[in-house]
């Protein structure tokens, strides 16, 4: 038998209701403040710090509220959700600013007939693509470089939407207390230099001889991330690297190397973690 956790694959009814509120509710915001940034901000490097930020709002809407007060313990699940949550934003995103260009252009709005006729839409949106709205260098930006563009903006919403999102489902979940897991991580401690030697004296449950190893470290450099899961009498356990490095500006940055991820332990090995604060 395995000692790390391993998601049931079941999920809660109730997450599609909630996942039917973000999206009638929670994408048409972000999307209409994205539409507005996209429009209003000429720059298209800042754009596409937008985009990503939009992608990882749609994540955060879909982590917070359909995947973890659903409880959605399917991994394939959560991507279906938060790809159906992303799909639901870019719509939106397309309404709004297609609208932008309508009455930046002397038309009357149209929001609600764009909305429901998709049809209508997606004409408008050719007949932009061959003329463009925008140049790059004095040249304006229209046809297949445009649907490039527009490609990769789908592409940064989607899958920042799913990875932001997915990861909660994969979390200890406690079937009999129907709750997740309290999730608490400890303050530094020293970096582990034998990976693979801790993982496997772990695995082994051989903690007196790992107690040696475990002291206080300095979260300004290289340090380790010990996270404890907890739910009734049962408890997990996930630890990772944080190797210090200096950007292009010399500041401090961590590579982050996860090499236990929920891995069982009982009370004892819990109280000798604590123990170490």
């Amino acid at each position: 038998m395995s000692n790390y956790y391993k998601p049931s694959g079941k999920f809660s009814p109730i997450s599609f209701v909630y996942l039917l509120l973000v999206c009638v509710i929670a994408m048409p915001i972000l999307a209409t403040i994205y539409a507005y940034l996209i429009w209003y901000i000429p720059f298209v490097y800042i754009n596409f710090l937008i985009t990503a930020g939009l992608g990882f709002a749609i994540g955060i809407a879909v982590w917070q509220i359909v995947i973890k007060l659903g409880k959605v313990r399917n991994y394939g699940l959560a991507i279906l959700l938060a790809l159906i949550a992303a799909l639901a934003a870019y719509y939106f995103q397309w309404v709004v600013w297609t609208n932008l260009v309508l009455t930046s252009s002397g038309e009357e709005s149209q929001l609600l007939r764009l909305l429901s006729n998709p049809s209508y839409l997606s004409q408008l949106i050719g007949f932009i693509n061959e003329n463009g709205t925008w140049s790059f260098k004095g040249a304006v930006v229209s046809g297949t470089f445009l649907t490039i563009i527009w490609i990769i903006e789908f592409l940064v919403i989607v899958i920042m939407g799913i990875v932001a999102s997915v990861g909660r489902a994969k979390e200890p979940f406690n079937e009999l207390a129907d709750e997740w897991f309290k999730e608490e991580e400890l303050p530094a401690f020293s970096y582990i230099e034998n990976v693979s030697d801790f993982k496997q004296q772990a695995e082994q449950g051989n903690w007196e001889q790992l107690s040696t190893v475990i002291q206080r470290g300095d979260k300004g450099t290289n340090h380790s991330v010990f996270t404890l899961y907890t739910s009734a009498n049962e408890y997990y356990l996930s630890v990772s690297n944080a190797t210090a490095k200096k950007n292009k500006k010399d500041k401090i940055e961590f590579d982050t190397e996860d090499f236990i991820k929920y891995l069982s332990i009982d009370k004892t090995v819990y109280d000798l973690l604590k123990s170490k604060i």
